[in-house]
């Protein structure tokens, strides 16, 4: 591992849920000055999206906010384990099919849902989109967004980041 704060965002394809919080948190450390801090990438744990794009509906709703969704899906590996220290997912089956990857309990406790950052610590899944209406995707937008800033606060405070842009 680097000396950066290494944070992987893992989905079923890796083209809605993960790559949103991926783009949301690339965009969020950019604003905040704090880029060079971070290693941050996003996975599925079904490869059979990988290469693609984000889906064009959640590419659409990030860009109504600003937010811009540059990753290409791939599929979460064992080699990840080595990389990242915070593997974030997005529900409960993803959380097993990580942990099911794991050689040991210390890859296991690098392991934990995102919406364990809402503001109701509530570690609910985080609604897969893709099968709705757009109204799904500026849910799920709305969702991430709170839960990526509410993470993003905690690793500042964990690593005592400088506040350099508020």
């Amino acid at each position: 591992m680097s000396d950066k704060i290494n944070i992987i965002f893992v989905c079923l394809g890796n083209i809605c849920r993960s790559p949103l919080a991926d783009g949301l948190m690339h965009h969020i450390v950019q604003e905040k000055g704090l880029y060079d801090y971070f290693n941050i990438d996003s996975a599925g744990t079904y490869a059979g999206h990988a290469g693609e794009r984000a889906d064009s509906r959640m590419r659409q709703t990030a860009n109504s906010h600003g937010v811009e969704l540059l990753s290409r899906a791939r599929q979460f590996t064992t080699e990840d384990f080595d990389i990242f220290n915070h593997i974030v997912v997005m529900d409960d089956s993803n959380y097993q099919n990580v942990i099911r990857l794991a050689k040991s309990d210390e890859e296991k406790e690098m392991v934990f849902k995102l919406r364990s950052y809402d503001n109701n610590k509530s570690n609910s899944d985080v609604d897969d989109p893709y099968y709705g209406g757009i109204e799904g995707f500026e849910n799920c937008y709305q969702v991430v967004l709170e839960s990526v800033n509410n993470l993003l606060e905690n690793l500042i405070n964990n690593y005592n980041l400088p506040q350099l842009n508020k």
